[in-house]
């Protein structure tokens, strides 16, 4: 992946409106085509988008409700 920014620069995010400014920054300090700007992994997990995430289990819930979800719509479709 350094290969392929230092040599083809930043990709570019197909829908970034889709996210979070923080995030939007997090991904920016990690992909600087300058080594010199680019953040090490220590400074990066002081990045508020890592210091200020919610616990992993907060994901239970959502992972849960998306895959009734997408069960329900299966059901529907194959009646």
């Amino acid at each position: 992946t350094q290969l392929l920014i230092a040599t083809k620069g930043i990709p570019e995010l197909q829908q970034p409106k889709l996210l979070s400014p923080l995030l939007r920054d997090f991904l920016s300090c990690c992909l600087q085509t300058d080594e010199a700007r680019r953040w090490s992994a220590q400074e990066l997990l002081q990045h508020p988008f890592v210091t200020l995430a919610k616990p992993k289990s907060s994901l239970v819930p959502l992972i849960m409700t998306v895959k009734e979800w997408k069960e329900e719509r299966r059901m529907r479709q194959h009646h």
